[in-house]
């Protein structure tokens, strides 16, 4: 007898034991050999393909996985309904754009939603209006934008009843267990998973959303274990990168979503990654259209050009330029460093291949400033010099401009070399209430004409006030790139902003734009779109391009 059933929320198989069965069985995303009731079972959101797979090997279907079914298929079809639609009914109070409205609906219908919408288009604002009658909500969010996320709440519902989880052990053990269910929604950080687990763990929670859901990519972290730990009946994830390195982001983030849906990440990997067994690590991607059709039902993604056809144009612009002839020498001199360290490794695997971009930050700091790889008293650099010449159209123009920096130390070059146009600095030690009061004093005072900004600047702030941002280096990754520009490129920017990549000839500046633009075909495949997301690690041949090996 070939039976599919179901028992405890799992569709249990059962049949006489049949090696070409079991190899069908393998090829199903989910499923479990249970050794102790000696059965298969298999997550129920997956009972459309079980059926699909099994039915033609003569398995008969239980009436409740029937009915199971039917649901799911209605489900999928209410689904595609929303997204398709043209006007989505949307019965809140909060002033959303008709694609929020299709965001927010979506949102509401799915037990568990991913809402992967470029940076820019309002994800949060969505999510409020999605979860506006959701009696707990638990909202995860990066330490630096959980005031952010609370004004924004607040913006749109100014009488909401929110907490925001800060300060020390025993203020927060006190806000935890006296004060978290008093109200409707609850804000914290994602390390307060780690630090406050036990306390975060005693209370049912009705929505838990994760916004820079990025955060819980890797299966194997504590943060992302505990999270799966916590009950709640609706669970939603937010990122405008969904991939920022590869495939395996994803992963976790639908796992946390519907567990066991993708099975475990040794099946997944074994399914969708081409992996090199002899260093273990990820070389490539297959069933990418299998695993684009599962992610996407769980998934809402739009771009800017989607949903605005009159959204002002972003100008992407490569700035070049020439090393002087001692800036050159020293750059050489650095090159030959990294060359001769890089010969002393016995071989490039794994963990060399991890060694190397730290090595290699050197060449970025050169091609920066002198100052920052010891020359201490050289007062001329090429780069600084280009972008003052950008820069001085710009401000006289009445404009505003971000400028981003990967190095802390440059940051603050820049801020004594730009201070006539009265900078705004943000970087990792502003805390999160004093960064919102710099953003808001860049965006209503006249006075600050530019910004400038660290990573820790490019999630989660608007500065639509900005028509002009300057990539004064580039970070290995384009998801990085994307959230950096997208600052100035979202939703209230009535103006088109322009991007000034800044360049230095024959360098390491040249390369890196080079490497990251051959890296969004795995990205592409999977989310259906252009959009330029982030690089999948840095390859032999990657190295051997930048250094010219």
């Amino acid at each position: 007898m070939k039976h599919i059933g179901i028992f405890n929320d799992k569709i249990i198989l059962t049949f006489r034991f049949d090696p070409a069965i079991v190899a069908t069985i393998r090829k199903i995303d989910g499923r479990v050999w249970n050794a102790k009731d000696k059965r298969w079972e298999l997550p129920k959101e997956n009972v459309v393909e079980v059926l699909a797979t099994l039915v033609p090997l003569g398995f008969t279907a239980s009436l409740d996985v029937i009915k199971l079914k039917e649901r799911e298929e209605k489900e999928l079809a209410a689904i595609q309904d929303i997204k398709q639609a043209k006007d989505a009914k949307y019965e809140g109070t909060l002033p959303l754009y008709d694609f929020q409205r299709k965001g927010a609906m979506f949102l509401k219908q799915m037990p568990h939603a991913l809402l992967g919408d470029v940076p820019g288009l309002g994800k949060t604002l969505q999510t409020i209006a999605a979860t506006e009658t959701d009696v707990h909500v638990l909202l995860f969010t990066m330490n630096t934008l959980k005031f952010t996320t609370a004004d924004e709440v607040k913006k749109w519902i100014p009488n909401e009843r929110i907490l925001v989880i800060d300060g020390d052990k025993k203020h927060r053990a006190e806000q935890w267990t006296l004060h978290a269910i008093k109200n409707r929604v609850v804000v914290a950080n994602y390390e307060l998973l780690v630090h406050d687990f036990d306390l975060i763990r005693q209370h049912e929670w009705h929505t838990i959303v994760c916004d820079e859901a990025t955060r819980i990519s890797n299966p194997d972290a504590i943060t992302t274990r505990n999270l799966k730990l916590l009950r709640s009946h609706k669970r939603v994830a937010l990122t405008g990168t969904p991939i920022s390195n590869s495939p395996d982001d994803i992963y976790s983030i639908i796992d946390w979503l519907v567990p066991k849906y993708l099975g475990t990440f040794y099946q997944f990997r074994d399914k969708y990654c081409v992996v090199d067994e002899r260093f273990n690590n990820v070389i490539g991607y297959k069933n990418m259209d299998e695993l684009s059709k599962k992610v996407d039902r769980f998934m809402l993604r739009r771009t800017k050009e989607e949903v605005f056809t009159d959204f002002p144009p972003k100008t992407i612009e490569n700035v070049v330029f020439h090393l002087s002839v001692d800036e050159r020498k020293l750059y050489n001199s650095i090159k030959e460093q990294v060359l001769e360290e890089i010969r002393t490794l016995s071989e490039l695997d794994t963990r060399t291949l991890g060694i190397i971009p730290v090595k290699m930050l050197r060449l970025k700091q050169c091609t920066d400033h002198p100052r920052l790889v010891g020359i201490k008293d050289e007062k001329t650099c090429s780069k600084l010099d280009t972008l003052k010449s950008l820069l001085k159209p710009v401000i006289d123009s009445g404009e505003k401009a971000i400028i981003f920096t990967q190095f802390a130390e440059m940051l603050y070059i820049l801020a004594e070399e730009l201070k006539d146009y009265r900078p705004v600095t943000i970087y990792g030690d502003v805390d999160s209430v004093d960064r919102m009061k710099r953003v808001k004093e860049f965006n209503d005072d006249p006075k600050p004409r530019i910004i400038i900004m660290t990573e820790a600047g490019a999630y989660g702030l608007n500065m639509q006030s900005a028509s002009y941002v300057v990539h004064y280096d580039a970070p290995w990754s384009i998801a990085k790139l994307m959230q950096r520009e997208d600052r100035a490129h979202r939703i209230g920017q009535n103006k088109p902003v322009t991007v000034y990549n800044l360049i230095a000839k024959d360098t390491i500046d040249e390369y890196i734009l080079k490497v990251l633009s051959r890296k969004n075909k795995v990205s592409v495949d999977i989310l259906k779109d252009a959009e330029r997301l982030g690089e999948q690690g840095l390859s032999k041949e990657d190295i051997d391009e930048i250094l010219r090996l």
